[in-house]
Order: structure tokens, then C-alpha cells, then sequence
């Protein structure tokens, strides 16, 4: 009887402890679960709050804070230009001075900047005799268009845009005909940045114009420039440093076809029409019509000289330069002397050094040739390269030692389908010639010995 109530006791103890067992392993799963559901809870409103107060995206993983920042954006502006469109003479190549209509006062007109959504008020006064306007590219109503809305001699129109879509825009007359309008000088650049900041990279206009002395209707000028200038980054070339980012805001407002941009030493990156929305594309040359723009990227991790040029006739007539690439300085700046983390804008010194070679004046007496003349410069160079292609090259015992000068002819670089080539010469070892470069473009003479590979 003992024995029985005892097992029975043992049993009903087993039992209640099985049973506590059970309770406690409820309460602890319970408890579990509820601590996985505030861990939850506690991730979702960590991350819905860090969205909406910071603008981040956050996630939480244990003791981990992984989160990826967006760059801050830039908050709206208004922006306000005065442009005046006045007639005045300018230098466009050496010792080439014409007349030009401005705005401002040189060619280009000033490179008007905004960024996406600022408002961009551009004041216009016109203060020549015929009727202009400032067309601006972009997204705006049409009494901003800057077409129908013509301003007559010494009137004035005020443009209220806001300024879209982010990229490499431009403005120009729209008074027909525009062609004229254009050539003339009545062009810029419009340079819309995107909201978010851009990497860091040193940044170019290049505003590629044309000019012709004698008719501006005509399909092929004689000067194709960039920035106003003919050849002005040859003699004044555009500084990079190595392994930075080189940005080229590049616009066309030439009226000629199509020409291919190239840049030496490097393939290159093309955003299409100058949309930042755009995906870019990397390209050996980028072609680019009138009324186009686009945005290149490079870089060079080599030192040297790096030409640009539309290839074609424009570099024939103006439209080349060069990259000088150095390596930075030890000491350098960065964002001053090196665009390593932060950007470097020459704009500026851009249009100041276009300024110091224009050399604007009202009264500036304009560099004249009569059409007889200058057809008749023409007509003799082109008769000179005939009769040098027909001639026979002196033999080997007509040593000439009584010329030693070389003359390249004005007109070198228009002279049609023509390629100067100036006659043989034939001197005495250690005998120095003199060449003279009679033309308005910029010529270069090389030594060697000719289709070979020291051919200079």
C-alpha cells in the first residue's frame, strides 16, 4: 500500500514537473517570438524614419550599421543674366579683325550657368539697328522661345525660364536669316548642372563657330573657331594634370554638316545631345551637327600633348588645339592645381583669354580685301600649286642657292580643293631657310627626310 501510494506520488510529481516543463517552454517560445517581432518592428521604423528624416536608406543586421548616403541636392535659385546685343569689331584670328554682333561684346556671348530647376531670368537689351532675340535651348512656353518675339532696335525683352533638363544647352538669335544671325556672333552656351553634384573633374566650354569675311550665307567659311578665336588653343593650349577627369561641355554652332570630334591619346566618354539623362557612350570621335551639343569625359594617365579638333575641314580652318597633361606637383591643390576630389571650373579663364585676343572695339578698322583682289590672291596662288605640280623637280646638279626663303600664301587654307604645297628647293647642307607665313591661319613647318619614318 506504501508502495503503491509512493509510485503514484512519484508519478503525479513527474507529471507536475512535466507539466511546469511544458508551461515554461510555452512562456519562453512566447517570449521569443515577441522579441523577434519588436527586433522587426524596430528595423522597419529605424528604416522608414532614417528615409524620411535624412533622405537615407539604413539596414540593421545585429550590431551592424550598413547605409548608403545619397549626395545632398541642390536647392533651387533664381538666377538673373543681362545680355546686350551691340555691334562692334573683333579680332577672330590674327591680324583678322571684323565686324561682329555680340552679346556683351565677344564671340561666344557669356556661358550662362544654372542648375535643374533654378528660375533663370535673362534681361535682353538690344542696342543695334536690326531687330535679335535670345533663343534659348531647353523646356520652356513659348513666349520664352525667343522667335516670334523679335526686339526691335533699342528695345528690350525679359526671358523667364526654369531652366531643364540638366546638360549642355546654348542660345542664339533667331532672326532670319538665322544663318547670318549666328556667324555673326549673336551665340553661348547654356550650361544647365544636374541637382545632384557632379564627380569631381575639371571642367571646358568649347563653342565651336564659324566666320566668313566675304558672304556668312555660304556652306563652307573660311574660319571655323572655338570659342571666337581660329587656332586659339594652339598657341594657348588647355592645361590637365594626369589621372584627373577632364569634362568638356561641347556645343555646335557652326552651320556647316556634321563634323566628327576627336580627341588624341584616348578613347573617350559622349553623353548624346548633352543630356546628362542620357547614357553615355565610349567613342574614338563623336559626331556632332548644328544646333547639337554634348558632354565629353576623359583622362590621361601619360604626360604630353593631346590634340582636339574636328576633323575635316574645320581644322584645316581654325577649329584645333591641344591638352598640355602634366603631372600634378607634390604640393598640389587639390580643387585649385588638381581635380582629384573636387572640380576645377575654367570656364573663366576661358572666356577671359578669348577677350584678351578679340580685343573688342566699336571703331576698330575692319581687315578689308576687295572681292577682285582676293579673288585675283586666289586665283594666283591656285596657279602657282598648278604649275608646282607640273614641274619637273631639279636634278641633283641644279643646286638653287640663291633662294633660301619659303613665303606660305594668304589664303593657303581656302583655296577649294587645293592643298598648298610651296616649290622644291634644292640648297647646300648648313644652309638656313627662312619661311614666312603670309596667311591669317597658323602653319607649322617639319624637318625629315620625306616617306620615311623621320619625316618630321
Amino acid at each position: 500500500m506504501f508502495a503503491k501510494q509512493e509510485i503514484r506520488n512519484k508519478y503525479n510529481g513527474y507529471l507536475s514537473k512535466t507539466a511546469v516543463t511544458r508551461k515554461a517552454i510555452s512562456i519562453s517560445f512566447a517570449i521569443f517570438t515577441i522579441s523577434i517581432l519588436l527586433i522587426a518592428s524596430t528595423v522597419a521604423l529605424g528604416a522608414t524614419s532614417t528615409r524620411n528624416n535624412n533622405n537615407t536608406i539604413s539596414s540593421v543586421i545585429g550590431n551592424n550599421n550598413n547605409s548608403v548616403q545619397k549626395p545632398p541636392q541642390q536647392q533651387p535659385k533664381t538666377r538673373e543674366y543681362t545680355l546686350i546685343a551691340e555691334e562692334t569689331t573683333l579680332e577672330i584670328a590674327p591680324d583678322v579683325r571684323v565686324d561682329a554682333w555680340t552679346y556683351n561684346g565677344t564671340i561666344p556671348g557669356p556661358t550662362l550657368t544654372a542648375t535643374e530647376g533654378d528660375r533663370v531670368i535673362v534681361h535682353f537689351i538690344n542696342k543695334t539697328p536690326l531687330p535679335h532675340t535670345v533663343h534659348l535651348h531647353g523646356d520652356h512656353p513659348s513666349n520664352q522661345d525667343g522667335v516670334f518675339e523679335q526686339v526691335p532696335a533699342n528695345g528690350t525683352y525679359t526671358y523667364d525660364i526654369i531652366a531643364k533638363p540638366a546638360g549642355t544647352l546654348m542660345y542664339h538669335c533667331h532672326v532670319s536669316p538665322v544663318m547670318q544671325h549666328v556667324r555673326m556672333g549673336l551665340y553661348g552656351a547654356f550650361i544647365v548642372y544636374p541637382k545632384t553634384p557632379l564627380p569631381p573633374a575639371r571642367e571646358y566650354v568649347l563653342v565651336d563657330g564659324e566666320y566668313d569675311t566675304k558672304n556668312q550665307l555660304i556652306p563652307l567659311p573660311e574660319y571655323y573657331m572655338f570659342n571666337g578665336y581660329a587656332m586659339q588653343y594652339q598657341t594657348h593650349p588647355l592645361p590637365a594634370r594626369t589621372n584627373e577627369t577632364v569634362r568638356i561641355y561641347l556645343v555646335n554652332l557652326g552651320l556647316s554638316p556634321a563634323y566628327g570630334m576627336h580627341i588624341h591619346g584616348t578613347s573617350f566618354k559622349a553623353y548624346p545631345s548633352g543630356i546628362w539623362e542620357n547614357s553615355p557612350l565610349i567613342v574614338q570621335s563623336w559626331e556632332l551637327a548644328s544646333g547639337n551639343a554634348a558632354i565629353l569625359e576623359m583622362k590621361w594617365p601619360w604626360p604630353g600633348k593631346f590634340t582636339f579638333h574636328f576633323h575635316g575641314i574645320p581644322e584645316e580652318r581654325g577649329a584645333m588645339g591641344y591638352f598640355n597633361v602634366t603631372n600634378p606637383a607634390v604640393n598640389a591643390v587639390d580643387g585649385k592645381d588638381v581635380a582629384s576630389t573636387k572640380s576645377i571650373s575654367m570656364i573663366d579663364w576661358q572666356a577671359n583669354l578669348t577677350k584678351s585676343l578679340q580685343r573688342e572695339n566699336p571703331n576698330g578698322n575692319v581687315t578689308t580685301t576687295s572681292t577682285t583682289t582676293e579673288a585675283a590672291n586666289n586665283n594666283n596662288a591656285m596657279n602657282e600649286m598648278e604649275k608646282h605640280h607640273q614641274q619637273v623637280p631639279p636634278s641633283s646638279s641644279q643646286l638653287s642657292t640663291s633662294t633660301t626663303k619659303v613665303s606660305i600664301v594668304k589664303g593657303a587654307t581656302i583655296l577649294g580643293d587645293k592643298a598648298f604645297m610651296p616649290n622644291h628647293l634644292r640648297i647646300k647642307l648648313g644652309t638656313t631657310v627662312t619661311w614666312t607665313n603670309n596667311d591669317s591661319n597658323l602653319h607649322t613647318v617639319t624637318s625629315g627626310t620625306p616617306n620615311s619614318a623621320n619625316a618630321g
